[in-house]
């Protein structure tokens, strides 16, 4: 997926950006892959895998999360809902399932459609959310600078026409070009709902440099995402192997 992402990624990006005016799209996007680490880095990205807990606004740890991806659209994930109990989702690049308990107690396993498998990752993965944004380059523009997270950033909106009554923001530091997050605005029938993505706790990653923290703000409400192990290029891809309650349900479709 990454190696398919790279013409689009770096061919796109040629001007410098100047000091004295507003920067382009173009410009944001080529400075933030150089703050992750520059093209190098990004080519020799084989694997990724992550280990972190989601946590309430008091700090209650409620679900364990484990995600390892590989090029190819390999995928396993597991979800520990503390207390309750565990899902898992995946795929070996051409087969995606997910498996979650019944009632009783047994694993259901069932197969998924490979958009509904992207959102599901995406949802843990936002390094792949950052470096999917060239694909929206012409729904992009800069409007202006503003104080984000308690940093100056430039800001860039994306205007989608797919999905009309949400509006998107991407903030851009201005000292380190990293991205510091995200804003959407949800049009709902109780009023306007302010959504703020932050990503925090930068550090390094073999040749990468990415963020260990992700805190998702609803209005005032915090919930944090937090990786106490963030790998790449160390996945064995043995765990991909489809489990063989999956390979029947292919089989049989």
């Amino acid at each position: 997926m990454f190696r398919l992402l790279l013409p689009i990624l770096f061919g796109l990006f040629l001007e410098p950006m100047h000091q004295n005016e507003s920067p382009s799209p173009e410009d944001l996007l080529d400075s933030a892959i150089q703050a992750i680490g520059g093209e190098h880095a990004i080519q020799t990205l084989e694997s990724f895998k992550l280990h972190g807990m989601i946590r309430l606004p008091d700090g209650r740890p409620v679900i364990e999360i484990d995600l390892a991806t590989a090029i190819g659209g390999k995928v396993l994930a597991v979800q520990t809902f503390i207390g309750i109990g565990q899902t898992r989702f995946g795929s070996d690049g051409k087969t995606s399932w997910e498996q979650n308990p019944s009632a009783d107690g047994t694993q259901i396993f069932t197969l998924i459609e490979n958009k509904v498998l992207s959102q599901k990752v995406r949802q843990l993965n936002w390094v792949e959310w950052i470096t999917t944004l060239p694909l929206q380059l012409d729904q992009m523009e800069v409007i202006g600078e503003t104080e984000f997270d308690q940093e100056a950033c430039w800001v860039l909106q994306i205007n989608a026409e797919s999905v009309p009554k949400t509006t998107e923001k991407i903030f851009f530091s201005k000292s380190t070009n990293r991205i510091r997050g995200r804003q959407t605005i949800e049009r709902t029938n109780e009023g306007d709902v302010m959504i703020n993505i932050y990503f925090r706790d930068w550090n390094k990653v073999d040749d990468l440099y990415l963020f260990h923290a992700v805190v998702f703000d609803r209005n005032g409400v915090e919930v944090s995402m937090v990786f106490d192990t963030v790998k790449v290029n160390s996945v064995d891809e043995r765990i991909f192997t489809l489990p063989d309650p999956v390979i029947a349900l292919r089989d049989e479709s």
